[in-house]
This record gives structure tokens, sequence and C-alpha cells, in this order.
């Protein structure tokens, strides 16, 4: 009887553990969410500076997130890899400066 009671305890601490990191794991993944979300904003806002177009938040942090996917592709085609924060940061602006570029052309 001891013997499963300790089994039990066991497994439900297990089950706690794997919630619990489950949980940590989910929190980890909106939260770097929110900073990808909140950094493409801001290199949207600037590539919107730099190309002299007044837009909204929202096409501001699309064409960030988006320019970001466009300038790794396009540096990585050149065999130019961000190896740090600020890196990466100007590549997501050049990037959405390219995005609202070719936005510019087609809408024209």
């Amino acid at each position: 009887m001891i013997t499963l009671t300790i089994l039990l305890i066991v497994a439900l601490l297990c089950v706690l553990v794997g919630c619990l990191t489950g949980l940590l794991s989910l929190v980890g993944v909106l939260a770097s969410l929110f900073v990808g979300v909140l950094v493409g904003a801001l290199a949207g806002y600037l590539a919107g500076r730099f190309m002299g177009t007044e837009t909204s938040l929202g096409r501001n942090i699309l064409m960030g997130v988006l320019g970001s996917f466009v300038g790794e592709f396009l540096f990585g085609l050149l065999g130019i890899h961000a190896s740090g924060s600020f890196s990466s940061f100007a590549i997501s602006v050049i990037g959405a400066c390219i995005c609202i570029w070719i936005g510019q052309k087609i809408s024209k």
C-alpha cells in the first residue's frame, strides 16, 4: 500500500512538473512573439521614416515583421548573416524599406 502511494505521489509530481514546464514554455513563446512584434513595429516605423511614408501602426508592424524575413533572406543570399541584436535589427529595417519600396511600386 505504501509503495502504491509513493508511486502515485511520484506520478503526480511528474505531471505537475510537466505542466509547469509546458506553461513556462508557452510563456516563453508568447514573450518571444511579443518582443518580435515590438521590434517589427519599430523596424517598420524607422523604415517608414526613411522612405518618407506616413502609414498606420498596423502597416508598420506588418512591414517590419515582413521586412525582417525579407532582409534575412536577401542578406543570406549574399552570404551575410546577422550575428547580434543590432545587426539583426538593421537587416530588419533594410528589409522593411525594401518591402515599402515594392509596395509603392505595385500601388502606382
